[in-house]
């Protein structure tokens, strides 16, 4: 998935929906620096997940060995800690966490 394309998914909720497993904090990706991961959080809206992930556009994130990386609406996201690979942001995981919502 592309960030515009998670930009659009999110801006379609309720931005006060609270989600059991969503994301924050956008970093430059481990795995290919010049794309760009964001931390798993959880009990986060819907709304906070929106604001991370338009934070990102056009944002310079540096690599985990060095460099400068800046993030374009077409970049590919993923779900990952800092210095960590994990898994790439799809529209079925994005499904799954919108529709897990905290208790």
């Amino acid at each position: 998935m592309q960030l515009q394309e998670l930009i659009d998914a999110l801006e379609t909720y309720d931005p006060s929906i609270v989600v059991r497993e969503g994301f924050a904090e956008p970093h430059s990706y481990r795995g290919y620096y010049a794309q760009l991961a964001f931390e798993p959080a959880y009990g986060v809206t819907i709304g906070s997940m929106l604001d991370a992930a338009r934070s990102a556009v056009g944002a310079t994130y540096h690599g985990y060995k060095g460099g400068s990386y800046t993030m374009e609406k077409w970049t590919k996201v993923h779900l990952a800690n800092y210095g960590a690979c994990g898994d790439e942001l799809s529209e079925r995981l994005l499904r799954y966490m919108l529709a897990d919502r905290a208790l």
